[in-house]
């Protein structure tokens, strides 16, 4: 074979290797990669879609300081055909969109006006490289929000399904391993025994509460908890405190000292007839009680959830009733949520969560009092009152945090197996090198407090995509940022909004009071909104009769044949009765409505709200408005601005 022939056999094995490479399809995950810049520091997070919003003075992630910063978005839109889009950014702040190699729209906004649409953009099947990069402005709140439209009337943010980022980045994975060793950090209460300066809301996380506990627990299984927490839930959080030899007598010990804190009583009667009984397995059906537990005989059992077989165990009768009617009574921070049961409910599901529970006869508490005086004494000095909360002196210490070098990081707590005095988390191996890696940070991070982070990390905890995505009636979590005002979803999800939005939906909103202002504020943050909604321009009075006349019969699109209007019930249900148009402003973010009201079903494939515009924004309606669709929704909206005020207009 000559030079010229093995030459030019090099360059095709090289050329066939390199489309081989090329045809090999990039492994990807939902999600963007997004990459902040503070200076010389960065940190990687994942991102749902190309948004986001950073207040002034406030850092974009727990990692990095306060500052101007850059952020690169970097991943993937995929389509199923291949097609024309246009782009659009609203900002405050300087952008950069990138699809593959060509930059299609570059922009420097104050948060006011969107940039002017892109010219059409030719996107191939599957995957198309993205990357957006924006740089935060001099002064003001930082804002991105990406959106694209087929034919520019519909704009809307890129479809969650579509946005992906490639498999195992490294700076993600790294990032990744610090953000799990800081919430195992706040998890398992750290400060609580090494002290540090106030900072993120975690950091004052409470346990139960011991004052008044001997009537709310049953001694045998304080013992059997306070002896070895993970044998009796795998998922607690609490270490075991007790170790060697004299651990089960101490365990009692303790549980006998706790169980003389009487206090008041609860008061209350189970309700376990057969009647009763019925209507609280319909309860249960109805607040899902299966999307975080395994109940017996309802529902497919599943190992990550916590079985309700252990409740006779636990509680006493009327101390079950009353932690059901309020959780949160003796502990704050708890995951159980308040579902503001109506009068005979708590009764009813204490009765059935007793019946399928196994009945043991509870065994009476130690009453001699060398027992009692050694059990207080354990309280004071194993460390139980660094977390729980009793009048009584606190005799355990430990070096506050600044003291805690990374390398002392591999014993006391964090140490594999039971060593000293130290309290034992029994952490896996990934737990603790992840809180290792933690450990050599500057630990700052416990010092900001960051919304968007906070919101990503209790949806999780709080297990909210058991109930949003997967029920009727709730809506997909990944819009709900997106789609409800932070002032209502903090009302909402603190249980205190006054009515029920889906009035006729046997599931309700379980509510968390602890968790939600900042969870509010972090989910419209996420979507590129601000922490508060900014004021509206006054209101447009005769826009706002033109909006009545078009929710109405005649010469409108007969809207209140499905939607009440403040008490005004709606006229003629056909198949699905709408929100009550007096909620809309207060709950619904004015982007979000101009979306569904042009095209529902956009947003759900199910919803029987019908789509009466036009793909070419045009309305059925060409008589009112000049049938400009935007003027006509601008009337709806100012319509339904005057909220418990508004009246539909006559019937016909």
């Amino acid at each position: 074979m000559t030079m010229t022939q093995l030459i030019f056999r090099s360059l095709f094995v090289a050329a066939f290797l390199a489309a081989s490479a090329r045809a090999q399809p990039v492994k990807t995950e939902p999600g963007l990669a997004l990459t902040y810049t503070v200076g010389a520091a960065s940190d990687t997070v994942s991102a749902p879609n190309a948004w986001l919003y950073v207040p002034a003075g406030q850092p974009p992630t727990p990692f990095l300081s306060a500052g101007k910063f850059t952020a690169t978005f970097t991943g993937f839109i995929s389509v199923d055909l291949r097609g024309d889009y246009l782009f659009k950014a609203e900002a405050s702040g300087t952008v950069k969109v990138e699809l593959g190699t060509n930059i299609v729209l570059e922009f420097t906004g104050d948060g006011k006006k969107a940039s002017e649409p892109t010219k059409p953009v030719r996107l191939g099947k599957g995957n198309n490289a993205l990357k957006v990069t924006f740089t935060s402005p001099a002064s003001g709140d930082a804002m991105l929000r990406l959106l694209w439209s087929e034919k520019g009337s519909l704009w809307e943010p890129v479809h969650a399904g579509m946005v992906s980022r490639a498999v195992g980045n490294e700076s993600l994975v790294q990032q990744n391993k610090l953000r799990f060793g800081r919430e195992l950090f706040f998890e398992a209460r750290c400060t609580k025994c090494h002290t540090t300066d106030a900072g993120a809301p975690e950091l004052a996380m409470d346990a139960p509460s011991f004052e008044g506990i001997g009537v709310r627990r049953h001694f045998g299984w304080m013992a059997n908890w306070i002896l070895d927490p993970k044998a009796q839930r795998a998922t607690a959080t609490m270490p075991k405190l007790l170790h060697g030899p004299t651990a089960q007598a101490d365990a009692e010990a303790i549980a006998a000292f706790l169980a003389s804190q009487t206090g008041v009583r609860d008061a209350g009667e189970l309700k376990n007839d057969d009647e009763s009984i019925e209507s609280a397995k319909k309860l249960v059906e109805a607040l899902h009680c299966t999307g975080c537990h395994n109940v017996p005989n309802i529902g497919d059992p599943d190992a990550k959830k916590l079985n309700l077989t252990h409740v006779n165990a636990k509680f006493p009768p009327a101390a079950l009733l009353a932690f059901l009617k309020n959780p949160g009574t003796h502990y704050a921070w708890t995951r159980m949520p308040k579902f503001n049961f109506k009068d005979g409910e708590a009764e009813q599901l204490a009765g059935f969560l007793s019946s399928i529970a196994p009945m043991a006869k509870q065994p009476g508490p130690p009453t001699d009092a060398a027992i009692l005086t050694r059990g207080k004494q354990l309280v004071q000095s194993s460390g139980c009152l660094n977390c729980h909360t009793l009048k009584l002196d606190n005799q355990f210490k430990a070096k506050p945090l600044a003291e805690l070098a990374a390398a002392q990081w591999t014993a006391g707590c964090l140490a594999e197996a039971a060593a000293g005095k130290a309290p034992h988390y029994d952490f896996a191996r990934a737990e603790r090198e992840a809180l290792q890696a933690f450990a050599a940070t500057d630990r700052a991070s416990l010092k900001r407090h960051v919304p968007v982070e906070f919101a990503d990390r209790q949806a999780r905890n709080l297990n909210c995509t058991s109930c949003h995505g997967q029920l009727d009636g709730f809506t997909r979590y990944e819009l709900l940022g997106g789609k409800l005002k932070p002032e209502w979803m903090a009302q909402f999800i603190a249980g205190e909004t006054k009515y029920k939005p889906r009035h006729w939906l046997a599931h309700r909103m379980p509510a968390f009071p602890k968790y939600a202002a900042d969870f509010a504020i972090g989910l419209a943050m996420t979507h590129g909104f601000p922490p508060q909604t900014p004021a509206e321009p006054p209101l447009d009075v005769e826009l706002a009769k033109v909006g009545q006349k078009l929710i109405g019969v005649d010469g409108g699109f007969s809207c209140i044949s499905c939607h009440s209007v403040g008490t005004a019930k709606a006229a003629q249900v056909f198949e699905s009765e709408g929100i009550n148009f007096s909620y809309a402003v207060e709950r619904i973010q004015r982007a979000y409505y101009e979306r569904w009201t042009r095209n529902p079903l956009r947003i759900d494939p199910q919803t029987k709200m019908p789509v009466y515009f036009q793909d070419d924004g045009s309305s059925p309606l060409p008589d009112v408005l000049g049938g400009d669709t935007a003027k006509q929704l601008d009337a709806f909206w100012q319509f339904f601005r005057l909220g418990d005020k508004a009246t539909p207009p006559a019937g016909p």
